[in-house]
């Protein structure tokens, strides 16, 4: 009987859609449909319920120990502070693994230091500062060019191109400072290569073809001269740079190295108090108390 049951044609129950004048609001929702979106919508509204009751029922002075090593993210979760993980990291490491990671890092940034303190050396001997925040000594303070005078009178009558042998407009200067002589010397020079363009006529072809090379080969040396010049202009450029971003870590450093003194200070023994507390990322200070020694 049950194969022919089977054989026999049975009605195909369809599920129902959606009506065509509300098709523009989607697929039609079935029961299971439905039944999903109800479980999701009670689970929300009864934890929305136990947080009001939490909120209704909370004491106001209540307080743990925990409260100081968390925090809320985003989400509203607790969450442990960065200050809370170090110390728990140092727990299960031990402090002896501590103190020898502290030693390593102060030894390194002191090594850092002594690098760039001889590369600064080897910089500021090789370079000539040039004004402004360049006109600099490795310890920071500004150079002075300074005249002695043997009375007030020639104080007052003191002219510093005259002193100089060079210029007014390049008296002020540091650098590229050339003397009178050397600026008239180029003056004849630039006068007599202009003078040479009136005598063509008088000369032979054979004159005029050997000026000729001589001004070409002149024009060559001074290309090259240029060429030259704008290489060395360009390196010395980097090369300050270099000193400046050397200055700024060298100063990084140094508080950096401080912050590490303080802390192994710290660690070692003997009552402190604290004098000054820390500011401007510099670290606090500390004065121990005397040890009578024997």
């Amino acid at each position: 009987m049950s194969s022919l049951r089977n054989a026999v044609k049975r009605v195909t129950h369809k599920e129902r859609s959606q009506p065509r004048a509300r098709q523009h609001l989607g697929i039609l929702e079935k029961k299971k449909d439905y039944k999903k979106r109800a479980i999701d919508y009670h689970r929300k509204q009864d934890h929305l319920k136990n947080l009001r009751g939490k909120a209704q029922s909370r004491n106001p002075d209540e307080f743990y120990m925990s409260m100081h090593n968390s925090q809320l993210d985003f989400n509203g979760n607790h969450r442990q502070t960065e200050e809370a993980r170090r110390k728990e990291f140092e727990h299960v490491i031990g402090p002896d693994a501590i103190k020898m990671m502290k030693e390593q890092d102060l030894n390194a940034v002191k090594l850092q230091l002594q690098k760039d303190q001889k590369r600064m050396e080897k910089l500021h001997s090789s370079l000539h500062m040039v004004g402004g925040a360049d006109n600099d000594d490795l310890s920071g303070k500004k150079r002075k060019h300074t005249v002695f005078v043997d009375d007030e009178k020639e104080l007052d009558e003191f002219d510093a191109a005259k002193h100089f042998g060079t210029l007014p407009e390049l008296a002020g200067r540091a650098f590229n400072r050339p003397r009178v002589e050397k600026i008239m010397q180029q003056q004849k020079k630039a006068l007599l290569r202009e003078g040479d363009d009136d005598y063509y006529d008088d000369e032979s072809e054979d004159d005029r073809a050997r000026s000729k090379r001589k001004e070409a080969k002149a024009e060559k040396e001074e290309i090259r001269q240029k060429r030259i010049i704008r290489k060395a202009a360009k390196a010395q450029a980097r090369a300050y740079r270099e000193m400046e971003e050397l200055k700024e870590r060298r100063e990084k450093m140094k508080l950096v190295e401080s912050h590490l003194e303080t802390e192994k200070l710290q660690r070692g023994k003997g009552k402190k108090r604290k004098v000054k507390a820390a500011e401007d990322g510099k670290p606090a200070v500390y004065r121990w108390n005397r040890i009578r020694k024997k």
